[in-house]
């Protein structure tokens, strides 16, 4: 069976400081609690492409987010790799799909490929009655 307690009557001070707590502090630790700061993040997406020759442009597009809403237009980054460049520093999937693509006959073939372009040998002549920008004649003569 259960005892019967003696119930303690608040005094008017502890009654008062209860309805303190309740009626002022609770609210108010809710009410800040709700409105507290936006949270800022950034998230990345990549987009990765495969070229005939090999190569891999990479574009990574950067957008800011404010409690998960996204509040500014993406800024992109792309870059180029070249069959059989260092992808150390690259994301994870980029090295991935380097390793599956870059075999050593496609970085062999790139190579020769680049080995058989030639620099452009430029040889500008003057005609003899070309006006150059420093000869032109001034005003008046």
């Amino acid at each position: 069976m259960l005892e019967k307690k003696e119930v303690k009557k608040l005094t008017k001070f502890e009654f008062g400081f209860l309805v303190f707590v309740f009626a002022i502090i609770i609210p108010a630790v809710l009410l800040v609690s709700a409105y507290s700061a936006p949270v800022y993040t950034e998230g990345e997406s990549y987009q990765i492409e495969v070229l005939e020759d090999g190569q891999m442009q990479v574009r990574k597009a950067t957008r800011v987010y404010k409690d998960g809403v996204a509040i500014s237009p993406p800024t992109y980054h792309r870059h180029v790799l070249s069959p059989g460049a260092d992808v150390t520093e690259e994301i994870e999937r980029v090295q991935d799909i380097s390793e599956a693509v870059w075999t050593d006959d496609v970085v062999e073939k790139y190579k020769d490929k680049q080995d058989k372009i030639k620099p452009i040998e430029v040889i500008a002549e003057e005609p003899e009655d070309a006006v150059l920008p420093y000869e032109i004649l001034e005003i008046g003569e």
